[in-house]
C-alpha cells in the first residue's frame, strides 16, 4: 500500500509547477510543456497539451537529422544554390547552408532537402522517430506546414526533443550533436538557450531547450489566435524561461 502511494505520489509531482508563476500568453491561448530532465518533472500549462496539429517548421529539427544521415548534405555547412525564385522574405533569397537556413527558417532549403531525401526513407525515418502521428502522406515538400498531414502535439514534441538531448534518437550521435550545435541561439552568464519556432494554419511554435548550469529543461510553447506566430511564442517562451 505505501508503496502505491509513493507511486501515485510521485505522478502527481511530475506535473505540479516548479515555476513561480505561469507564462504570461497575453491575447493568446497557449499552452506549454516543459520538463525537467534532472528530476524528470513535468510542467503542464495550457489545454492543447495532447491536440496534435501541424508542427509548422519546427519540423526542421527532424528533417536535418535524417538530411545529415541519408547524405543529403555533407555537413551543416555545406551550401544550396538558392533557385532564383523570389520568396517573401529577402533573407531567404540567397544560397544556404544547413547551418544558415535553420536560422531563419528557409522553407526552400528544407523542401529541397526533403526532395534529395526522397519520400520512402523520408517515411521511414520519421517513423523510426517515432514523430507525431508519423504521417508523411501529402507532399514531400508540404506535409509539415499547414494543412499538411503530419501533426504532432506539445506533449509530443517535449519527448521527441528530450531523445534529442539525450542522444536517444535513432540517428547517428553526429546527426544529434550537429542539430543541437545549429539550434543554439543564445549563450551567456551560464545560460544556453536552444530551439526553433514554427508558424502555420493559425498557429505559432517554439521549441528546445535550456541549459543553466548543471540543469537541462526541454520546452514546447504553443499559442493560438489572431497574430500568432513563432516569433510571438518565442517572446513567450523567453520571458518565461530566462527570467525563471
Amino acid at each position: 500500500m505505501c508503496r502505491v502511494i509513493r507511486v501515485i505520489f510521485i505522478l502527481w509531482i511530475s506535473i505540479v509547477s516548479t515555476f513561480a508563476s505561469e507564462p504570461d500568453f497575453g491575447k493568446f491561448d497557449g499552452t506549454a510543456v516543459i520538463v525537467d530532465l534532472n528530476s524528470a518533472v513535468k510542467t503542464i500549462y495550457g489545454k492543447h497539451a495532447d491536440e496534435r496539429v501541424n508542427p509548422c517548421s519546427t519540423f526542421k529539427i527532424l528533417n536535418s537529422m535524417i538530411a545529415l544521415d541519408r547524405g543529403a548534405v555533407f555537413d551543416e555547412n555545406e551550401t544550396i544554390a538558392w533557385d532564383g525564385v523570389i520568396r517573401e522574405y529577402p533573407f531567404w533569397n540567397t544560397e544556404h547552408s544547413m547551418r544558415s537556413a535553420i536560422a531563419v527558417s528557409t522553407v526552400w532549403f528544407y523542401q529541397e532537402l526533403a526532395r534529395r531525401i526522397g519520400e520512402k526513407q523520408m517515411a521511414e525515418m520519421v517513423r523510426a522517430a517515432e514523430y507525431g502521428n508519423m504521417d508523411t502522406s501529402k507532399s514531400l515538400t508540404d506535409f509539415w506546414l499547414g494543412g499538411g498531414s503530419l501533426k504532432i502535439s506539445p506533449n509530443e514534441q517535449t519527448g521527441f526533443l528530450s531523445k534529442l538531448v539525450r542522444k536517444q534518437l535513432p540517428f547517428s550521435l553526429r546527426s544529434q550533436s550537429v542539430v543541437k550545435d545549429i539550434m543554439r541561439l543564445e549563450k551567456h552568464d551560464g545560460v544556453t538557450l536552444s530551439g526553433k519556432t514554427g508558424s502555420c494554419g493559425g498557429i505559432g511554435w517554439f521549441v528546445g531547450f535550456i541549459e543553466r548550469d548543471e540543469s537541462i529543461k526541454v520546452f514546447t510553447f504553443q499559442i493560438r489566435g489572431e497574430g500568432a506566430n513563432g516569433a510571438e511564442a518565442k517572446k513567450i517562451a523567453h520571458q518565461y524561461l530566462i527570467s525563471d
